[in-house]
């Protein structure tokens, strides 16, 4: 089968990988017991002596508790090798001198040759008196494994399969292959330390030095390939090919350590640490790179954090504690389990599963952690440098923590997750100003406002209804770099992208804050409804009786004039008439085209300057279809504000000019609707500047100034040779919030 088609099922790899892992692991059990047993516990007490039990069932089980100074040699030979502290030793990396680790192994090998065979024992009792014995080394038996053996392979082997699953998942990913190697180079180390750490005395010397080699070459393979990931996660730094120089330069340094050409085994340390602080450094430099990208950010934390827990509380509990002195060490077999958690944290980050979620607890364990390493050095300080009493320099350390630390915590935690503590009930004022607004425009632009206050997106795109299908509820997108914000109130959905200015990732907790808030706006968008509702259902009622009684009153006043002969009433009743027929559209609230309220204004005023036999033209220029940035509808309450101000203009010209011929000239374009109405009559008055005050244009027309002022119209009259020009000019386009104001139609029409 070819390879390719091979990695592309998840699931073979996976079940490679694990019988790769079972196979480690029989080989690792099967040579943990080809050691020769004798049953014997050993344990080292605090002045550094050897102390040795018996077993039950096994060949020296007539060894008492606490017997010491154990030594063991053939039987008819008197010198004995005694067994030191040394030799017990679980890790032979503790020695600094090549020398002593080589003469660790050389008391190994021939600890291995004396239990070849028979062998005498010679040991002191409890109370002082000497004891000999001959044992016969037995095989040993799979239940004397201690439970540390079974724990490294374990650990190790979860870590493997975790970062193999990541690379099935993802294949292609270079940064995920990276990560799948320091999975393979996790039980290269740990499986050889199992079984040389777990031996009950001794291991052949050239075994247990072949082992140690192999401990030290996954050690490196593993930092090596903890640096190629940083290299290639999330953005990639080098070329692939220079990738290649890794292995290279630590496969010397690790031949160089083999074959003990170093001067000591610090340097060995040295080349494993310089892994870790390249990791540590390049991953300061993908930070720096993310910049803008918070997805990519929020994994640098889990990855970050993931690395200093899981390598911090390694070394903490194999070393700090020796220093520390008021807790007990733990054994190295365990200590190999937290790389667990480096490779728990590692996963999640290349995965990206529910990142934004884990963002948060990223900080919140990255600060738990810095408080309690707060306590422990300053414990330590207090107890290395003014040699307090442990028990007393805990409690002044967890005292003086807690005065400083907490406080700078919260003030940390606000720093990095851009947490504003943001309630809904404080938005209350704003989300009642939003639903109440009077345009839809003001309405949409509030939101806006409130969205970017609370989230501080770098970005708010709008989706009009058409684009807005799903989903209906606030959600995450794209792994929490978006939120989507659905539509409310009559508000169009809207996406917001990269929250806190790109600093972080939408959270679950965001998408609750959304909900609420868009359930807000849309129940008191069912509120204004209503309140709309009422208002228009109440004029149309007064409307209706309006134009039952008034109407009628007029209409038989109008009839009763003209057959008494009485034009002057007739026309002032006629005149009521126009009044109330504006008013009472204005009531109804119906918009009308801009079109059919030009033709109603040009046939009225027609109308009138033929009765008063006066010339009469009107000039328009208004496009066929309704430009971009202009209102194709005029809201009822507008269209009656321009009707009446025009009504006044030509009434005032007929009255008081004499004019000859009124001219009218109508433009709309680029947002706004100007209307020009020059009438002949005054001429030789002299040009003036347009007036200002309302006593110097009449009552009539301050009045339709203050009623367009409403609309951020204005009004002005000048008096020239050629008579008065009256200048009418209104916005249309949609920052006008009368004009942007989407009105309801009314249930009926009422015509007088």
């Amino acid at each position: 089968m070819p390879i390719n088609s091979f990695l592309a099922v998840p699931a073979r790899i996976l079940l490679a990988v694990l019988a790769l892992c079972a196979a480690a692991a029989a080989a690792a059990t099967w040579g943990a017991l080809q050691t020769p047993w004798l049953g014997i516990a050993f344990t080292v007490d605090e002045a550094g002596s050897v102390r040795a039990r018996g077993l039950s069932g096994g060949p020296a089980h007539g060894l008492e508790d606490g017997a010491s100074r154990l030594a063991l040699s053939r039987p008819g030979e008197r010198a004995g090798l005694d067994v030191e502290p040394d030799d017990l030793i679980e890790e032979p990396d503790f020695f600094d001198e090549y020398a002593r680790m080589n003469r660790f192994f050389d008391r190994q090998e021939k600890f291995r040759a004396l239990l070849d065979g028979p062998v005498r024992a010679e040991w002191t009792r409890v109370d002082g008196s000497r004891a000999a014995e001959v044992w016969t080394p037995a095989t040993r038996p799979l239940g004397s494994l201690p439970a540390t053996f079974w724990f490294q392979l374990i650990v190790s082997f979860a870590g493997c399969l975790i970062a193999c699953w990541v690379w099935a998942l993802r294949p292609t990913d270079l940064g995920a292959g990276m990560f799948a190697l320091t999975g393979l180079a996790f039980p290269a180390f740990a499986v050889p330390a199992a079984v040389y750490s777990s031996r009950e005395l001794a291991l052949g010397g050239e075994l247990f030095h072949a082992l140690s080699a192999a401990n030290h070459a996954g050690a490196f393979m593993f930092g090596c390939a903890l640096l190629a990931v940083f290299l290639c996660y999330p953005r990639r730094l080098v070329p692939v090919g220079a990738l290649w120089a890794l292995p290279v330069v630590y496969g010397v340094w690790w031949l160089a350590d083999t074959m003990q050409w170093l001067p000591s085994q610090n340097w060995t340390r040295m080349g494993i640490m310089s892994e870790m602080l390249g990791a540590i450094a390049l991953a300061g430099v993908q930070w720096r790179m993310s910049r803008g990208r918070p997805l990519d950010r929020a994994a640098l934390r889990w990855l970050a954090l993931s690395m200093l827990v899981g390598s911090g509380l390694f070394v903490f509990s194999t070393t700090g504690s020796k220093v520390l002195g008021f807790f007990p060490p733990i054994s190295q077999g365990y200590a190999f389990g937290y790389f667990l958690i480096i490779y728990v944290g590692l996963a999640f980050g290349l995965r990206r599963y529910r990142l934004f979620d884990l963002d948060r607890w990223a900080y919140r364990i990255l600060l738990w952690l810095a408080g309690a390493l707060a306590v422990v050095l300053m414990d330590a300080a207090l107890i290395v440098w003014l040699r307090w009493n442990p028990a007393f320099s805990m409690g002044v350390s967890l005292l003086l923590c807690g005065w400083l630390y907490f406080p700078f915590r919260q003030w940390l935690w606000r720093r990095l997750t851009g947490a504003r503590g943001a309630r809904v009930d404080s938005t209350f004022p704003e989300l009642i100003r939003i639903a109440f607004s009077p345009s839809r425009g003001e309405q949409e632009r509030r939101w806006d406002a409130l969205l970017g206050q609370l989230f501080d997106p770098l970005d708010i795109r709008r989706l009009a209804h058409a684009e807005a299908e799903d989903p209906r509820s606030a959600t995450l997108l794209e792994s929490g770099q978006a939120l989507w914000v659905p539509s409310c109130g009559g508000l169009e959905a809207r996406v917001l992208r990269l929250a806190d200015r790109g600093r972080r990732l939408f959270a679950p907790h965001d998408v609750e804050l959304a909900a609420s808030l868009s359930s807000l706006v849309q129940k008191a968008g069912e509120g204004r409804d209503s309140y709309e509702r009422g208002v228009r259902e109440e004029r149309h009622r007064i409307a209706q009786d309006m134009h039952d009684d008034i109407g009628a009153r007029l209409l038989m006043l109008i009839h009763q004039a003209s057959r008494a002969g009485d034009g002057v009433a007739a026309d002032v009743a006629r005149a009521a008439m126009s009044d109330l027929r504006t008013t009472l559209s204005a009531l109804e609230g119906h918009s009308q085209p801009l079109a059919d309220a030009l033709a109603d204004w040009r046939a009225e005023m027609a109308t009138r300057c033929d009765a008063a036999g006066v010339d009469f033209v009107w000039n328009e220029f208004v496009p066929a279809m309704p430009l971009p940035d202009m209102q194709s509808a005029l809201p009822a309450r507008m269209k009656a504000t321009l009707e009446r101000a025009l009504r006044e203009g030509l009434s005032n010209a007929l009255k008081h000019g004499g004019p000859t011929r009124i001219e009218v000239e109508v433009r709309a374009g680029n947002g706004r609707l100007d209307i020009v109405m020059v009438d002949d009559g005054m001429r030789g008055a002299g040009r003036s500047a347009p007036v200002a005050g309302p006593a110097s244009i009449g009552l009539g027309l301050a009045g339709m100034r203050r009623r367009l002022a409403e609309y951020q119209g204005v009004v002005g009259l000048e008096r020239g040779e050629d008579g008065c020009i009256l200048r009418i000019c209104l916005p249309l386009g949609p920052g006008n919030p009368a004009v942007a104001s989407v009105e309801p139609a009314a249930p009926a029409e009422v015509r007088a």
